[in-house]
């Protein structure tokens, strides 16, 4: 039995911490809120910020650990780096935590390397912004070089914008600087793979469905990709080289790229499993990798095999939902009982608001299904749909909106 610490305990976390209760590990938990979900799992629970390396690192010691992780989050992987080298446990190097936490960063690392990603310039102030924008050429993203999750993201088509965009996104930043950079045109693959001894391991890659400029946000998710093998080779190509650049190791890895006319484009790096239960429900069934037990394999130092299988299909889709008032949802039940549905959760209720689709709080749910083959999990999501539909009622606020 080992004593592991967890650095962040909520919701999204609470697959790992259930994992490692049942392998019979004594279970450390930090998060800054007291009633997290993961609390009432932990033997030991202590609300602390994650973002306070050194209060988190204090609670490392004081009962002793013999490993720490970060699962799915990126607010706790510079803490979690920052213990493991102080106390000499395998993690994840300082320096690329830096790296995959820090835009800027990243983008110095890639073009250092000869990597291909968009130009960028780090700006404090808007007037910098503007003469960034100027430089590069419309159109551009400002973004928080410290922010994860599309927070504080904009798409900047005209130079008027920029001001506004740059202080919306140094509002996120604590401080730190605000990234400019091209926009790059094309669509966007995912990467799910790992880290071990300094080797990348590919897991799959996945084909994303995006809204248009200016908000680019998913809304459905194909697993595996559906493109030719020249393609995904040149994207895991890419994707090898910038972790060997960012310094990657004894970590999973979510990447995502964009496919220009020039080939795969890097957009981000992250040092930890993919989000919305990506890495806990959706790539085990794909590609039969036990990833909670790849989780704590790397945080204890234990080698991990993958498995010799043929990838299966899966779909995340979020429900495009009218906005306005939400008065009915209509085959919920179905969805949540078929055999096939990974999972499904509502995001919002009848009688919740919803806005126009302009950030990942405005979805209404996610659901996720399977298939044995990528075209019968999207059979699946359609008989779904033949059976599920959402109603909402126009708000004024709204029809003025886009009236």
């Amino acid at each position: 039995m080992a004593r592991i610490l967890f650095i962040g305990a909520g919701a999204f976390q609470l697959p790992a911490i259930a994992r490692a209760k049942r392998d019979g590990h004594f279970v450390i938990g930090c998060d800054r809120d007291a009633d997290a979900a993961g609390q009432p799992l932990c033997d030991i629970f202590e609300a602390v910020d994650v973002f306070d390396r050194e209060a988190c690192l204090n609670v490392a010691r004081r009962h002793r650990i013999d490993a720490v992780t970060v699962f799915a989050t990126e607010a706790g992987v510079p803490t979690c780096a920052h213990i493991a080298d102080k106390l000499k446990l395998p993690g994840l190097p300082v320096s690329a935590s830096i790296a995959v936490t820090n835009k800027l960063v990243m983008r110095e690392r890639f073009a250092g390397a000869g990597l291909p990603s968009p130009e960028f310039h780090g700006c404090d102030s808007p007037d910098q912004a503007i003469a960034a924008f100027d430089r590069i050429g419309q159109p551009c993203v400002v973004k928080p070089s410290n922010g994860a999750g599309s927070r504080g993201v904009s798409y900047v088509g005209k130079r008027e914008q920029v001001a506004a965009a740059f202080l919306a996104a140094k509002a996120l930043t604590r401080g730190a600087p605000v990234v400019v950079e091209r926009f790059m045109p094309g669509r966007e693959v995912a990467v799910e793979g790992f880290v071990q001894s300094r080797r990348f391991h590919l897991l799959c890659i996945s084909d994303k469905v995006r809204t248009g400029p200016p908000f680019l946000l998913d809304t459905r998710i194909h697993f595996p990709s559906w493109r030719a093998q020249s393609e995904q080779d040149a994207i895991a190509g890419v994707a090898r080289d910038a972790v060997a650049a960012l310094g990657i190791d004894n970590a999973p890895v979510h990447m995502e790229l964009i496919m220009t006319d020039a080939g795969p484009h890097l957009v981000e790096v992250a040092a930890r499993g993919a989000g919305f239960h990506v890495f806990a429900e959706i790539v085990p069934w794909v590609t039969g990798v036990d990833t909670l037990g790849l989780q704590l394999a790397l945080a204890l130092g234990e080698p991990f095999e993958i498995p010799a299988i043929a990838l299966r299909g899966a779909v995340l889709d979020f429900p495009s939902v009218s906005a306005g008032r939400l008065e009915t949802i209509t085959g919920w039940d179905d969805v949540t009982a078929h055999d096939d549905t990974l999972f499904a959760m509502l995001l919002k209720g009848v009688g919740d608001s919803v806005p126009p689709l302009r950030s990942g709080a405005d979805r209404v749910a996610a659901i996720a299904v399977r298939g044995e083959t990528a075209n019968l999990a999207q059979s699946t999501l359609d008989d779904h749909y033949d059976r599920l539909s959402f109603t909402t009622r126009i708000e004024p606020a709204y029809s003025a909106a886009h009236a």
